[in-house]
């Protein structure tokens, strides 16, 4: 957060100055500076994981959910293919079932309830 400040108002005051207020050093503010627009090892993980998951729930046209695609991909854990899941907004879809008839034989028994 003090990075960031130090870079608003960078046009306004001196980065050696703001860092020796700020108790940072100016060292340190450079090589943010350099690394802030680079993916690390995590977000890297996180890109592979996600496209690997969104291929293999798409080929199992959506249905599967996090356990199953974990049989599918045992290069990653199920809490990490959930994560996943939630974080691309993917959930899987209902079964095709039957459609359920609503039956009167209530409302013939007890008429109370209408």
């Amino acid at each position: 957060m003090k990075y960031v400040f130090i870079e608003k108002h960078q046009a306004e005051f001196s980065i050696k100055a703001m860092c020796r207020v700020l108790h940072v050093a100016r060292s340190g503010w450079y090589a943010w500076r350099q690394r802030r627009h680079q993916i690390n090892r995590r977000q890297q993980f996180r890109l592979v994981c996600d496209d690997a998951v969104r291929q293999t729930f798409a080929k199992a046209k959506q249905r599967y959910g996090a356990p199953r695609l974990a049989d599918e991909l045992p290069e990653y854990n199920i809490k990490t293919i959930a994560a996943s899941l939630r974080r691309q907004g993917c959930g899987r879809k209902p079964r095709a079932g039957s459609a359920r008839s609503v039956t009167v034989s209530m409302v013939c028994q007890y008429p109370r309830i209408c």
